[in-house]
């Protein structure tokens, strides 16, 4: 009751707030007939005259704004991701392989889940969530990360989870990120997602999305300029979704409310959101088995309410806080001061059912074990100071950044049976039969870690063609592990760095390299509660960045060699719990493209070639490639809109392909290659859009595993094919 009321009164507030009696007064239009035409997400292009019923009147000039975070920002073209790189730099100037997928993409798109964000990136693939819990999971140059950024502060992917309706766009940068993220980001890459953020001025919209499987979800996004310098923006979403698997479906609420300032040298920015999530199984899939491809996709492998009398049905509830203060203030014409806090904490109760593949002997029956009444938290703070300027000396201008950083953050969980069952897995008609029960370690477990770090970056520019990067952070990490019976303890001192050159060829092309080395703590679970080693990445990259049709059109072409040590995974005793596997190492090119070939036709797209493998293990084999990691992927998205006669019409679509790959590590068996086709048609008014989206268009059949994280024991089948319908006004 209480957050159904929480609820009801933001959704009234963003009612409210919608109300041209909350705006400026100036930013009020008294529209005659038809609207300027501005597109969502971009500065506006293709402007029409406005056509009115009375006598020609000269207008005054209108100022065409966009709902970008970044102004500049133009349909599915883009080259900043300042809260990814911790400056305000053009993307074009750094030596690193970095890209961004715009809100104008996702909309086209109509993603709707975390799962789907990054499909249009090379080299980077949805790994399983845990349960289905719209967890941050992803793969990038065949190396697993559990952990993403927020308006660039780090937080565990595992259970910090949120919508993609209070999403401006996503950000990632290949490659270890230490020096600018420290200890707590991905060897294999940062991926980093950036909210909405208040605009001076006013602007609404409100969208109705339907989709077979009865799914359902209403969003709205409102913003208003209260006056004196402030602004504020609201953001929820609704869904209702079914889902094609048995059973199955989850009901999911979202709200973000932000406030911003702005004063003549200060600005401050307040962002929170919350998220909740309840679902009806905790849905892990499909056993990940040598003859999956005999296994039904839309059966729940788990225990359901009423499956066995003595045990409980599987169910997950998930709640997620996140409240994030920015505080800019221009100290002269160089130099600016960055202060910025976030504050997380989530908290997952579930029932969980996980398959026991190491006791399967190839018959029709599979041993699960199911932990009943766990309860999982995430909390954490992060405070930064950052000072940025430019400097010269010695006649070389310099583009600085120094800043320091302090994270705590605490991950446990703790759940009070663990029985086993057996499942028919060919039969979904046989009740499960019960057997005794596992224990497979103590049922508590809390990993606690402190950091400390300092880190100082230049960019150089030598001559007007030629800019160095340098950079290095050291962090100071104490980590803490308790387990009931255990506690353990370690500090750790780390110096992460990064080196690189950019060289501009001629107006549309520049040279790139960059070698950099980072460290990762492993603040995990281990079955006596130690304190794993950190993890080292190094990679070696060289590439080119290209920009066509004065900067209307992107691209980056890469090559890059990548190692990793001290890797973790899953204890194939206890999935729950992890263990060293070594080290292993993926080098490969990727190409990625995305803007506009015209002014109405956009794109966005790219290939990968990754070859991932084990390098030097105890438990797997030496050679082994990595799961879930394709030796060859691409694909293609694009949308056009003719004009003319046809004005507001678009049409698009899109081709996503792989390889096959393996499964599992140590490698079993393989996941078969695939081929799946996206298509979208929308009609745009100016303030009412119409569009429809078929996703998996041809049906097909295909799958992705945890790869080479803790999850590798299930797969997850792709929704078949889906239609989706959605309306959207502007205010």
């Amino acid at each position: 009751m209480k957050e159904s009321s929480i609820t009801l009164l933001w959704i009234l507030l963003g009612i409210a707030l919608s109300n041209p009696l909350f705006g400026a007064e100036e930013d009020r239009v008294v529209k005659k007939k038809r609207d300027v035409r501005i597109e969502e997400g971009q500065a506006a292009r293709d402007v029409e005259t406005a056509v009115s019923t009375g006598p020609v009147t000269q207008l005054p000039a209108v100022a065409v704004r966009s709902t970008s975070v970044y102004p500049e920002t133009r349909g599915y073209t883009t080259n900043r991701a300042d809260s990814l790189i911790r400056t305000d730099l053009p993307l074009s100037d750094i030596p690193a392989s970095i890209q961004v997928v715009p809100h104008e993409v996702l909309r086209d798109r109509a993603v709707t889940q975390p799962n789907q964000l990054l499909e249009n990136v090379s080299g980077v693939r949805a790994e399983a969530s845990y349960g289905g819990n719209r967890g941050m999971f992803f793969n990038i140059r065949g190396f697993t990360t559990h952990s993403s950024s927020r308006d660039g502060f780090q937080y565990n992917g595992n259970l910090v989870t949120r919508d993609v309706q209070n999403i401006e766009q996503i950000e990632v940068m290949k490659g270890p990120s230490g020096a600018i993220y420290g200890g707590i980001g991905s060897l294999g890459g940062q991926v980093n997602t950036v909210s909405k953020r208040p605009l001076y001025y006013n602007y609404g919209a409100i969208n109705l999305l339907w989709g077979n499987y009865q799914q359902w979800r209403p969003t709205f996004d409102i913003n208003r300029v209260l006056g004196k310098g402030f602004s504020v923006r609201l953001n929820g979403a609704y869904e209702n979704n079914r889902t094609f698997r048995d059973g199955g479906g989850f009901e999911s609420y979202s709200l973000a409310p932000a406030i911003s300032w702005q004063g003549e040298r200060t600005s401050v920015t307040l962002l929170t959101e919350y998220n909740r999530l309840e679902q009806d199984l905790f849905d892990f899939g499909l056993p990940n088995l040598t003859n999956y491809r005999h296994l039904s996709r839309t059966r729940y492998f788990g225990l359901r309410n009423g499956d066995h009398p003595g045990l409980p049905g599987d169910y997950g509830l998930n709640e997620t806080y996140v409240g994030t203060a920015i505080l800019h203030h221009q100290l002269s014409q160089a130099w600016n001061l960055r202060i910025a806090a976030q504050y997380h904490r989530a908290t997952q109760d579930s029932t969980q059912s996980f398959p026991d593949n190491y006791l399967y002997t190839g018959d029709n029956k599979l041993h699960f074990t199911n932990y009943s009444n766990g309860h999982e938290w995430s909390r954490g703070h992060t405070v930064q100071a950052e000072l940025r300027g430019q400097a010269h000396t010695w006649g070389f201008e310099h583009n600085l950044l120094f800043g320091t950083e302090y994270r705590n953050v605490t991950n446990g969980f703790n759940n009070t049976d663990q029985t086993g069952f057996v499942l028919d897995l060919f039969d979904p008609g046989m009740r499960p039969a019960h057997h005794e029960p596992i224990i497979l370690g103590e049922g508590y477990n809390e990993g606690r870690g402190d950091d400390i770090g300092i880190y100082a970056q230049d960019l150089l520019t030598l001559t007007s063609a030629v800019k160095l990067l340098a950079g290095l952070r050291l962090d100071r990490f104490h980590n803490e592990a308790e387990s009931s019976g255990y506690t353990n303890s370690a500090n750790q001192m780390t110096l992460s760095w990064q080196v690189g050159a950019v060289w501009e060829l001629n107006p549309t092309a520049a040279l790139f390299t960059r070698v950099g080395r980072s460290h990762s703590p492993n603040i995990t679970r281990s079955i006596d509660a130690s304190v794993f080693d950190a993890e080292v990445g190094t990679q070696k990259e060289i590439g080119v960045k290209f920009n066509f049709f004065e900067r209307r059109l992107n691209a980056t072409l890469a090559a890059y060699k990548l190692t990793r040590s001290n890797v973790l995974t899953s204890d194939p005793n206890d999935p729950q719990r992890s263990i060293l596997a070594g080290s292993q190492s993926s080098h490969g090119f990727e190409l990625d493209v995305n803007g506009e070939l015209t002014r109405r036709w956009k794109v966005i797209a790219s290939y990968a070639y990754t070859h991932a493998e084990v390098k030097a293990d105890g438990f797997f084999p030496v050679g082994d490639k990595l799961p879930d990691v394709p030796r060859h992927s691409g694909n293609l998205w694009t949308t056009y809109e003719p004009g003319g006669v046809l004005q507001g019409l678009g049409v698009g679509g899109g081709i996503y392909a792989a390889s096959s790959r393996q499964a599992t590590l140590p490698n079993s068996h393989k996941l078969g290659a695939y081929v799946r086709m996206d298509t979208t048609a929308y009609y745009d008014t100016g303030n009412w859009r119409a569009q429809f989206n078929v996703n998996n268009l041809f049906d097909t059949k295909y799958y992705y595993s945890g790869a080479s994280g803790v999850y590798n024991y299930t797969l997850i089948p792709n929704p078949p094919r889906t239609f989706l319908l959605t309306l959207s006004y502007r205010l």
